[in-house]
């Protein structure tokens, strides 16, 4: 009864956030130059501290028989990121996981998809602590970086940190909460000199 129910609000959440995306892009107007259409993000106008929602996928893992409940795993999910306080842009998310009881560590990438087609991905390398002995409800902390963008992201660098939680152990279905806190790096090589 409790899946179908989580079901059920999962889609209608996701149809909710496609329609909230359509929406929020095609009635935004440029107060401020006049004009008028979707309104196409860029490095010098988002907001960098967002928060995502995704939903597990796909999952699969090894059972590692060194420890009870040692998983080396994989999974991947889609959602929506809320950037600026209202505009929903969907994101992939891939992860790779060491976990012993929903406990341990990860590399996690996003890519965001704009509506124009620009992209922008970021890495998270973080731990999951918390979990209950059945691997649910764990807290997520993370380092992130930008891997890679595309049209108004080519070129684009930032960092920062992660951090979240997930309601059940990885399995389809799973729900993942996310917030970010990224800072744009507008000369890359000033990051490594310093």
């Amino acid at each position: 009864m409790i899946k179908k129910l989580l079901f059920i609000f999962l889609l209608s959440f996701s149809l909710a956030s496609v329609k909230s995306y359509s929406q929020t892009i095609d009635d935004f107007n440029y107060s401020q130059t006049g004009k008028t259409g979707p309104y196409d993000l860029t490095p010098s106008n988002i907001n960098l501290k967002f928060a995502l929602k995704y939903q597990i996928t796909q999952t699969s893992f090894i059972q590692v028989p060194d420890t009870l409940d040692h998983r080396l795993g994989t999974a991947i999910g889609n959602g929506v990121a809320l950037f600026n306080d209202s505009i929903s842009i969907p994101v992939s998310s891939y992860f790779i996981y060491d976990y012993v009881d929903g406990n341990g560590n990860f590399i996690d990438y996003y890519i965001f998809q704009f509506p124009n087609g620009s992209t922008f991905g970021v890495q998270a390398l973080g731990i999951s602590l918390g979990a209950n002995q059945t691997g649910a409800n764990p807290l997520f902390q993370s380092t992130v970086r930008t891997t890679t963008g595309t049209g108004n992201f080519a070129n684009f660098t930032a960092t920062g940190v992660m951090n979240g939680n997930r309601n059940e152990i990885v399995q389809n279905n799973s729900v993942v909460k996310l917030n970010f806190d990224l800072k744009q790096i507008t000369n890359p090589i000033d990051n490594y000199t310093k």
